[in-house]
């Protein structure tokens, strides 16, 4: 078994019979052009050899690229789990054999074996995967999270697991949303201890070769607390025998009988052009630049201040709608008395305010000057990034880092010790609105694949060509679930 690392999570497993790709992002940048692969590297799409079966772990884009997907000969065996964003995507783009697999059913071919592997983060459907072949076994963890019992049957079945791509880098995604640049002791606590659990003869800390990039930059040293280095060193400190591996883009571990080889740089598909990951070190002292809005889709001014500030209208007049009703959300900002506040970051730097008092009977939007009353919740946006997300022209992973939130509701209360202060964790109404309750919200994630599927059609037509992809196999691989 050969396994080669592309480039963040992509992965290329050569096995007894298959040649396997798993979640292929082949450009940088990717992620709706946020982020790009940490160390930089370079893909060279004509020395991929023939594929056999494709792999997608989760709809993320760092996972589920489309453009990249969209270079991929259409008649492999397309593995996903049962999302049916993923699905979709994968037929549109004219893949013929696609096939949403159960977590924890095994994939049998010929002289192979593959075990989709149940993840317990519940938000979206998403797997891992373990190859083997008469070589040895390969684990690749992705982003999912295991609970003891999925460890226990991996275990029962493989006896062991030669090696282990692992789940490290407790990215700290809550800052998006706080700005709070706290240390994630316990997610890098179960990082570790499931390696440990695990118990693989050779671990690579994997999944997370990305970093932010152009307007994005300035995040890198505040998302990224856990290194590769520091993961090794932590699981050198609790277990000195357990053998660990850096693994930059085009590097090759060889596994066979049970041994792991790892030869750097091996890889003609691949190549590390800078060892740049300094570009992500950890450094919450670092400056946070003001909210600007850069207007990367060029909304022209009338049409942008209409949609921002009519959505955030749309916004206070379903509150007002919703105020005797049953939802949840509106129900807990009017049992708090809660005073939320937008503000719009207009690209001439203009800036606007608005209340949504939920105090009032009904709830009351105003548009404020600043020295009104402070609000209890906050969330100020580019309004841009607001526009772009509600027409869903691009995501909430390309526009999270276009807005700033913070606030604290609480409870005063007295008792035998003295006062009570209880902090309530109520959702942001304006992500709840956009997500959950605006008009075409249920199907935005389907929106943004099909926008995404039209470009691509559309630069095909352009161009002249046919969306065929690479070289297949001729006898691309049989294989059965049990």
């Amino acid at each position: 078994m050969r396994v080669t690392l592309v480039g963040h999570a992509s992965v290329l497993v050569e096995l007894d019979g298959a040649t396997c790709l798993m979640d292929p992002v082949f450009s940088d940048p990717f992620e709706e052009g946020t982020v790009a692969s940490c160390p930089e590297r370079t893909v060279e799409l004509d020395q991929l050899p023939a594929l056999d079966i494709l792999i997608i772990s989760h709809r993320h884009p760092d996972h589920f690229d489309l453009a990249s997907l969209d270079r991929v000969a259409r008649d492999v065996d397309a593995i996903c789990p049962p999302d049916p964003i993923i699905v979709h995507a994968l037929r549109e783009l004219g893949f013929s054999n696609v096939h949403p697999v159960v977590a924890m059913a095994p994939i049998l071919g010929p002289d192979f074996e593959l075990l989709p592997t149940r993840s317990e983060l519940t938000s979206i459907p998403e797997m891992g995967m373990v190859f083997r072949d008469s070589s040895g076994s390969f684990w690749n963890q992705v982003d999912t999270l295991l609970s003891d019992e999925t460890i226990n049957a991996v275990r029962d079945r493989f006896a062991t697991i030669d090696l282990l791509f692992a789940m490290y880098a407790s990215q700290n995604f809550e800052f998006f949303e706080s700005r709070a640049t706290g240390f994630p002791l316990e997610t890098h606590r179960r990082n570790l201890e499931t390696a440990l659990r695990i118990a693989p003869s050779v671990v690579v800390p994997a999944s997370a070769g990305f970093r932010f990039c152009g307007n994005h930059e300035w995040l890198n040293a505040f998302l990224f607390p856990i290194s590769r280095e520091r993961f090794v060193a932590d699981l050198a400190q609790l277990d000195a025998q357990l053998d660990t591996r850096l693994v930059d883009p085009g590097d090759v571990l060889e596994v066979t009988s049970g041994k792991v080889l790892l030869n750097a740089g091996a890889s003609a598909v691949a190549r590390t052009e800078a060892h740049d990951t300094r570009r992500i070190a950890f450094d919450p002292t670092a400056p946070i630049p003001p909210l600007a809005d850069p207007n990367p889709d060029r909304y022209e001014p009338a049409r942008l201040e209409q949609l921002a500030v009519g959505l955030v209208g749309a916004l206070g007049e379903w509150v007002v709608s919703a105020a005797e009703g049953e939802d949840r959300v509106v129900r807990a900002y009017r049992e708090h008395q809660v005073r939320y506040r937008i503000g719009l970051v207009f690209p001439d730097g203009v800036e606007r305010h608005f209340d949504l008092d939920c105090s009032a009977d009904p709830p009351q939007l105003d548009e404020i000057v600043v020295g009104e009353p402070d609000a209890d919740l906050v969330h100020r946006i580019a309004a841009s990034a607001l526009a772009s997300w509600a027409d869903h022209r691009r995501s909430f992973f390309s526009v999270r880092a276009s807005s700033r939130r913070f606030g604290t509701v609480y409870t005063l209360g007295r008792d035998d010790a003295g006062i009570t202060v209880d902090a309530q964790s109520l959702p942001d109404l304006l992500m709840y609105y956009l997500v959950y309750v605006m008009e075409g919200s249920e199907l935005s994630a389907l929106t943004e694949v099909d926008q995404q599927l039209a470009e691509l059609r559309a630069r095909h037509e352009s161009l002249g060509d046919q969306v065929t992809g690479g070289e297949v196999s001729p006898d691309p691989a049989t294989w059965t679930t049990t």
